[in-house]
């Protein structure tokens, strides 16, 4: 099997001086860093308090992703030749929705507790206003792509490189939750039920989503910046 190639995606996050390239702006990256920020407390939010709020949050989630994706989609078709490419839209609306979905999913976790059991009605709420979420996130998709999509080998290179940078992230969250598991890491981690570690899984997988949209993102970035840097040296 072909070894893994780690050096050309870690080029694009070093300084110049060891890379040979320009830095990064730092713009993109707090653009970045403030979605999936953002995104991950608004979905931990969605999960606190349901029982006070007038309608369910799932429904009040879907209906601001949807917004969120009109508005987006609106802006992007004003900047015309300007706006993101066609992978770019994808990446952040899937950073966006995968944060919200995991952040729901975070903190319905740590609401139910550790022994979390899969049929009741709380469980069976949180998990409907999930999966609201869920739906919402693939009509944002729908609605905000590209109505024309582009992808060339560039844009396939830098998917390979998100799926690398998503298979890291899920070996380490991997790890970390069979050494929790293994060795009884925490006072609650014996109390833990089954359904509770199967949703840890999802989370970890969610997690790894995430981690490839962002260094996606970020290499987009890159890019962006050094090509603008050769066209302004001509």
């Amino acid at each position: 099997m072909k070894a893994v190639d780690i050096k050309a995606p870690l080029l694009y996050f070093l300084p110049d001086k060891l890379s040979g390239k320009p830095y990064m702006p730092t713009t993109p990256l707090i653009r970045i860093a403030v979605v999936a920020a953002g995104s991950l407390v608004f979905g931990i939010l969605l999960s606190q308090n349901a029982g006070n709020w007038p309608i369910r949050p799932g429904f009040l989630g879907f209906g601001l992703i949807l917004l969120g994706a009109l508005a987006v989609r609106r802006y992007w078709q004003e900047l015309k030749l300007a706006a993101p490419g066609s992978p770019e839209r994808s990446l952040w609306i899937g950073l966006s929705t995968n944060a919200i979905i995991g952040g729901h999913l975070l903190g319905m976790l740590w609401k139910i507790g550790p022994k979390m059991q899969l049929h009741s009605l709380q469980t069976h709420a949180l998990a409907g206003d999930n999966w609201t979420l869920v739906f919402g996130a693939a009509l944002a998709w729908w609605i905000a792509r590209d109505p024309d999509p582009r992808q060339d080998e560039r844009d396939r290179w830098i998917a390979n490189q998100g799926t690398h940078w998503a298979y890291y992230a899920l070996v380490i969250m991997l790890i970390a939750l069979s050494l929790m598991l293994g060795f009884g890491i925490g006072a609650s981690t014996k109390q833990m039920s089954q359904p509770l570690i199967a949703h840890l899984l999802i989370g970890a997988l969610m997690f790894s989503f995430a981690v490839a949209n962002a260094s996606q993102l970020c290499i987009y970035a890159r890019d962006q910046q050094r090509q603008s840097v050769e066209e302004s040296d001509l």
